[in-house]
């Protein structure tokens, strides 16, 4: 069978289908990024009709600039960015640790992947409760919790890191005679930057909603402090207020630093993140 026979018979080729979704990534993100902000606004207004715990879209939004020139909000709302961001640092160190020796396994290997087992298991509330009985109202015991409730999925995110290295290029770098800081610098550290990345990015979240948490039992400041003043008062205005705050902080965070940094250290992979 000749080959003009055989295209005929086997008809035109065809490319794959692009839905009409994914043709550039940036202006498909912006197109459901607004989507998702108008289906809130959304489900706020029905909210607001149909309830009378939710307080209407024009009543918040005036109340906006006089909210904003409070001077006492940004000292709460600094010091619950404080405790995500050192409790966070806090667990990305250890979950390191934990990734490293569960990954080698052995004894401390299994010891350690137990009580990051016990870890998740542990509802957030909970770790917040007993912190309040241990360190009473202080500080330490809001860094514990978020602690607590964020190592350990760190630490499944870098094991799988761990895990994944191509042993090849370890034995590439033996060849080659690099030294102990020259393999972690040029193979180990490139490697887990992108698991390490991600650990952040998913904790940040988590810690933030951790965080509230915590604040409502243990100290008297904060986001999380502050709503449940706002709530105790039946202050529903300055509740949504301070939930949009929260929703701020986070996804600002979120798009403004977290995905761009992730964008601009990997770089060198190529393609959208």
């Amino acid at each position: 069978m000749t080959d003009s026979r055989i295209a005929a018979t086997a008809g035109p080729l065809q490319r794959p289908g692009r839905r009409w979704w994914s043709g550039s990534g940036s202006s498909s993100d912006r197109l459901f990024s607004a989507l998702g902000a108008l289906s809130f606004v959304a489900l706020w207004w029905v909210g607001s009709v149909t309830s009378d715990f939710v307080p209407p879209i024009g009543e918040v939004l005036d109340a906006v600039p006089t909210f904003l020139t409070e001077e006492d909000i940004y000292g709460d709302i600094s010091d619950s960015l404080t405790r995500v961001v050192g409790s966070l640092a806090v667990a990305v160190l250890i979950g390191f640790w934990a990734a490293y020796l569960m990954a080698r396994r052995g004894f401390w290997g299994l010891v350690v992947a137990r009580y990051v087992d016990l870890a998740i298991g542990l509802p957030s509330t909970i770790a917040a409760l007993l912190a309040l009985f241990i360190f009473k109202r202080s500080e330490i015991g809001v860094f514990v919790v978020v602690t607590i409730a964020c190592f350990p999925f760190v630490a499944i995110t870098l094991r799988q890191g761990f895990l994944s290295l191509d042993r090849r290029l370890s034995e590439m770098s033996g060849v080659y005679r690099f030294g102990g800081i020259s393999q972690i610098r040029n193979v180990s550290l490139p490697h887990l930057v992108p698991y390490t990345l991600a650990s952040i990015r998913n904790e940040y979240a988590h810690a933030w909603r951790v965080v509230v948490i915590a604040e409502l039992f243990a100290v008297n400041s904060g986001i999380g402090w502050r709503f449940t003043q706002a709530y105790d008062r039946f202050l529903l205005v300055d509740v949504a207020l301070w939930l949009l705050v929260f929703i701020t902080i986070l996804l600002g965070t979120e798009y403004g630093i977290l995905r761009p940094l992730e964008r601009w250290v990997l770089r060198w992979r190529g393609g959208e993140l």
